[in-house]
């Protein structure tokens, strides 16, 4: 048997990627922790990459996607990795906003810590649209013609119940 003949008797057909035109989530999230990477470093630096499903919509756009809504790439170059916006910094608060504590003992324990989180670990999300933004005669933009980007920030379980109440209470119903 070949694998176009299990791929028929499984009733395989081959569905369209909806990465990139997938609509942004905005609103409260219950996310799991499915996916970490250390990158490899290039021109930016080095960085980590952790990736989030949603398993619980608490208020907002609900998701029916079979990838992970919510990647964020978190620097952990000397330079970036306290940055409270884009270091890994950012990545542990996350986790410790639920009570997870991550190992920083060592570089090696710290992503052995959180490969160890990988399928269990669940964390509260606010999702929003981040604009692209381009450099202008030395200022910051918002660059109109490229296309937004999912963003996330991490909440704890209070705020992100509260967070999730008064969108419900804003859009005239509960989900």
């Amino acid at each position: 048997m070949g694998i176009t003949d299990v791929l028929k008797s499984a009733g395989f057909k081959a569905e369209k990627s909806t990465v990139g035109d997938k609509p942004i989530l905005k609103g409260v999230y219950k996310v799991m922790f499915v996916e970490g990477k250390l990158n490899e470093p290039n021109q930016y630096g080095q960085s980590y990459t952790a990736k989030f499903k949603v398993t619980q919509s608490l208020a907002g756009v609900d998701s029916r996607s079979s990838f992970p809504e919510f990647v964020g790439f978190f620097n952990v170059d000397e330079a970036n990795a306290m940055s409270a916006k884009k270091g890994i910094k950012k990545l542990l608060n996350g986790f410790c906003s639920v009570g997870i504590n991550i190992d920083t003992n060592s570089d090696e324990e710290l992503f052995a810590s959180l490969d160890a989180q990988k399928g269990s670990a669940e964390l509260y999300v606010s999702g929003y649209k981040k604009k692209s933004m381009k450099q202008v005669d030395g200022n910051w933009v918002v660059d109109e013609e490229a296309d937004a980007k999912q963003d996330f920030a991490f909440l704890t379980e209070k705020n992100a119940l509260k967070e999730a109440e008064k969108l419900q209470k804003k859009a005239g119903h509960p989900l």
